[in-house]
């Protein structure tokens, strides 16, 4: 209700009574439920089974769940500037993608006949897209993750039609698509960072490319890289 000017906060003085609802549930809350359902058993059961503050903060990584951490861990986060690992972001989003689609890919490269007659590199994009969105609906879909997956999807979907994955015009498609949505998320230090970080890395990788291919233009050797 950002744009309504509706908001505010205060307190119970005891718990809450939980009533009978006389107005049946959609199919997309009754959805929404199961899903909070499932992302709360999950963290659960990783909490009882790594136990301690190292069980919450994994179910935090994989659920987006925080509240399991304790208060001493969380002040040492903070302290350390790490906090920022815990928000389901870019980092995570790119580590399930490229975990898929390197799985994907390698998987494939042990059949060399089927790898050679099938686009194994949009197989594996696919599955990317897939596994990034159903790990955003597994994490509570924060706004973060928001931003991440649909940076991660213009990319993935560029590859499934055979244009380049990482180029200014998708990060523009991307910021595009995410103004639509939220336009409030602009004057976000989040939403700027991530872009001119992101902005930067591609900015820095095609200057990299481009000084390559004018190397092996003018016929002088590639420069040397380390092993």
């Amino acid at each position: 209700r950002y744009f309504d000017g509706i908001g505010g906060s205060g307190f119970f003085m005891r718990g809450p009574d939980e009533i009978d609802l006389s107005i049946p549930q959609t199919s997309a809350e009754r959805a929404a439920a199961w899903l909070e359902r499932q992302r709360t058993a999950i963290a659960d059961r990783i909490m009882t089974r790594i136990g301690g503050s190292e069980g919450a903060i994994a179910a935090a990584l994989i659920t987006g769940i925080r509240a399991g951490i304790p208060e001493a861990a969380n002040e040492a986060l903070r302290v350390t500037g790490l906090y920022h690992v815990i928000s389901i972001s870019g980092l995570h989003m790119a580590l399930v993608a490229g975990t898929l689609m390197v799985t994907v890919r390698s998987v494939a490269a042990m059949f060399p006949s089927f790898a050679v007659r099938h686009p194994v590199k949009k197989y594996a994009a696919c599955t990317a897209l897939l596994g990034t969105g159903f790990y955003l609906l597994a994490s509570g879909g924060d706004v973060a993750a928001q931003r991440s997956f649909l940076m991660l999807a213009v990319m993935l979907v560029a590859v499934l039609f055979d244009r380049a994955a990482l180029t200014m015009r998708n990060l523009a498609i991307s910021a595009l698509v995410i103004i639509l949505i939220s336009p409030h998320e602009v004057i976000g230090p989040s939403f700027q960072m991530s872009f001119a970080a992101t902005a930067a890395l591609i900015a820095a990788y095609g200057a990299w490319s481009a000084r390559k291919r004018d190397r092996l233009s003018d016929g002088s050797p590639p420069p040397k890289t380390g092993i």
